[in-house]
C-alpha cells in the first residue's frame, strides 16, 4: 500500500517524506534511549542505600590490615563469592554504610586465625546485605585498636549508624567456638 502511495507522489514529496521518515526514526530512538536512562536511574535509586559505602571500598586486597569481605562477582568470573576488598575511609564507611558493620580485630599470628575467617567468611556470604565484615589487623592497626579499646584479641563489635552497639570479647567469655563468634554477631547485627 504504501509502495501504491509513493509512487503517486511526487519527486518533492518523496523527499519530504523521506526526511520526515528519517526525523520520526531519530525521534524514535531519543525517546527510547531516554526511557532506558530512566530505567537504570530507577534501579540504580533503589539499590542506593546498598551501593553508598562502596565507594570507601578499594581494590581487591587479601593482605591489608582493613578489608571488608564482599559477596561480589570478580571480573571474567560467572559466580559471586567473597572477595576482600581495601577498606580506604573506615570513618567514611561506618558512617554511610546502612548495615551494621562487624569489626573484627584480629593478630595473624594466632593459630586459629584462619579458621575464624572461614566462618566469617560463610556468614557474610549467608547474610550478604544484612551485615559488612570488616577485618582489621590489630597489630598493624594499634591506633585503631587503641581507639576501640581493644585488649585482647580476637575481638569483634559491632558498629550500627556509627555507634559501637556490641561488643564480642573472647578472653572474657572463657571457651567459645567460630560458630558462636558467627552467631553471636549475626544476633547483634539483627537486633
Amino acid at each position: 500500500m504504501i509502495l501504491a502511495f509513493r509512487s503517486h507522489m511526487s519527486g518533492k514529496a518523496r523527499t519530504y517524506l523521506k526526511m520526515n521518515v528519517k526525523r520520526l526514526a531519530c525521534l524514535m530512538l531519543v525517546i527510547g534511549m531516554a526511557g532506558l536512562f530512566c530505567a537504570c536511574k530507577k534501579k540504580k535509586a533503589e539499590n542506593a542505600d546498598i551501593g553508598d559505602y562502596h565507594s570507601y571500598l578499594g581494590d581487591y586486597y587479601y593482605d591489608c590490615s582493613i578489608s571488608a569481605m564482599v559477596f561480589e562477582t570478580p571480573e571474567g568470573e560467572t559466580e559471586p563469592g567473597i572477595l576482600y576488598r581495601q577498606v580506604t575511609d573506615l570513618d567514611a564507611l561506618s558512617k554511610s554504610c546502612p548495615i551494621p558493620i562487624c569489626f573484627f580485630f584480629y593478630s595473624d599470628m594466632q593459630a586459629d586465625t584462619y579458621g575464624l575467617f572461614a566462618s566469617l567468611e560463610e556468614l557474610a556470604e549467608n547474610h550478604h546485605g544484612e551485615i559488612l565484615i570488616v577485618t582489621i589487623n590489630a597489630l598493624a592497626e594499634k591506633e585503631l585498636s587503641g581507639a576501640y579499646n581493644v585488649r585482647a584479641l580476637p575481638e569483634a563489635i559491632i558498629i550500627k549508624d556509627h555507634v559501637q552497639k556490641a561488643r564480642f570479647d573472647g578472653e572474657s567469655r572463657g571457651t567459645w567456638t567460630a560458630k558462636d563468634l558467627a552467631d553471636w554477631i549475626l544476633s547483634q547485627a539483627s537486633s
